[in-house]
C-alpha cells in the first residue's frame, strides 16, 4: 500500500458508462455537480496481494468522511452484511512521516483539503479505513458482524506485527503465530501440520514470516523452530476459524492493548502539564505519566456518538 500519485487528484467524472481519461494529472472541472475528487481508501483484507486492497471513491466538495465510508462499505469490496458501520473510521497518514490524522466523521471534503492536504504533496498522503469505535463488549457484538469481526482481526493482527511481534517472548509468538495458521488453513486436517510436506508449503511457498516475527525465525534452529511450531500448532488444531480469531483476541491483550489509544497532551490553565489522554470504549482517561494510574476524565456515556 505505498504511495501512488492517484491517491488524491481532481478529474472529470466519465459519463454514460465511459472510462475514466488515463490522465491521472489533476483537474478541476465546472459542473452541475461542482469538480468531483478521487480518493483512494486502502483496506485490509485476507487477499495475499496487498497492494491491491483499495477503493476509488468519486467524492464531491461536500461529502462528508461518513460519506466515503459509506460508499466503502456499501461497495462490497469490504466484505459482506455490515451491520457496525458507525464503528469505521478513516485514518490520514503521511507516507513520508510519523503524521497521522483521525478524520471526523463530520469533515467535508473540501475542509479536508483545507485543513490537512494542502501540508504535503497529495502523493504522500494515504488514506486507510480502520475499525476505530469498538464497543466494550466488541468480541460479541462482532459475533453478529462477521465481516466486521474479521476486518477488525485483521486489522489487529497487522499492528501486532508491525509494532509489537518482535517484542513478546517467544512462546506468545508462537501461540499467535500457530493461531493464525489453524484460521488460514481452516479446512486442514488437525494432524496436516505432522506431514513434512505441508509443512514445508508452510515454509517454502507461503513463508513463515506471514505467522511469526523475524526475531524469531531468525534466532531458532530449523528442526527447533519446525518442532516447537508443530507442539504449538497441536493446541489450536482443531479450532473452528471463529474460534482462532477470538482466541487470538484474548492471547494478545495479555501483552499488547489493542483497543485502547494514547495521545500526550499538553494541559495549560496557569501552568504546562504534560498528560496521557487514554481513548478506550469505556471513555476518556488521563494519567500523568506511564506508571501512573489512570483516573477518569468523561465516560462513553458523556460522549456524543460518532
Amino acid at each position: 500500500m505505498s504511495g501512488d500519485s492517484s491517491t488524491l487528484s481532481w478529474k472529470v467524472v466519465a459519463t454514460c458508462g465511459q472510462s475514466e481519461s488515463s490522465d491521472t494529472s489533476q483537474t478541476t472541472v465546472a459542473g452541475d455537480g461542482g469538480p468531483t475528487k478521487i480518493i483512494k481508501v486502502c483496506f485490509t483484507s485476507n487477499s495475499a496481494n496487498l497492494g491491491k486492497n483499495f477503493k476509488l471513491v468519486r467524492c464531491h466538495e461536500g461529502m462528508t468522511v461518513r460519506n466515503i465510508i459509506s460508499a466503502v462499505l456499501s461497495s462490497g469490496c469490504v466484505g459482506p452484511n455490515i451491520q457496525h458501520s458507525l464503528c469505521y473510521g478513516l485514518l490520514l497518514k503521511h507516507l513520508k512521516s510519523a503524521e497521522v490524522h483521525w478524520l471526523h466523521p463530520n469533515l467535508t471534503v473540501s475542509e479536508l483539503q483545507l485543513r490537512y492536504e494542502q501540508q504535503h504533496l497529495e502523493a504522500e498522503w494515504r488514506y486507510d479505513l480502520r475499525i476505530r469505535y469498538i464497543p466494550a463488549d466488541f468480541i460479541e457484538k462482532f459475533k453478529e458482524d462477521r465481516t466486521t469481526l474479521l476486518y477488525f482481526y485483521q486489522q489487529v493482527r497487522s499492528d501486532y506485527m508491525q509494532h509489537c511481534a518482535s517484542k513478546v517472548s517467544d512462546g506468545m509468538a508462537l501461540q499467535l503465530g500457530c493461531l493464525e495458521i489453524r484460521r488460514f488453513y481452516k479446512d486442514m486436517n488437525p494432524n496436516g501440520l505432522e506431514k513434512k510436506s505441508n509443512y514445508e508449503l508452510l515454509e517454502k511457498d507461503v513463508g513463515l514470516s506471514l505467522f511469526f516475527p523475524k526475531e524469531l525465525t531468525d534466532n531458532m534452529k530449523t528442526k527447533a523452530l519446525r518442532k516447537m511450531i508443530q507442539q504449538t500448532f497441536q493446541r489450536y488444531s482443531c479450532l473452528k476459524e471463529e474460534e482462532c480469531v477470538v482466541k487470538f483476541f484474548t492471547t494478545l491483550a495479555d501483552c499488547y492493548d489493542y483497543i485502547q489509544e494514547s495521545f500526550t497532551c499538553q494541559l495549560v490553565q496557569g501552568w504546562s502539564l504534560a498528560v496521557d489522554l487514554v481513548v478506550g470504549p469505556e471513555g476518556i482517561r488521563q494519567r500523568a505519566d506511564k506508571n501512573s494510574v489512570v483516573s477518569w476524565s468523561w465516560q462513553t456515556t458523556d460522549l456524543p456518538h460518532p
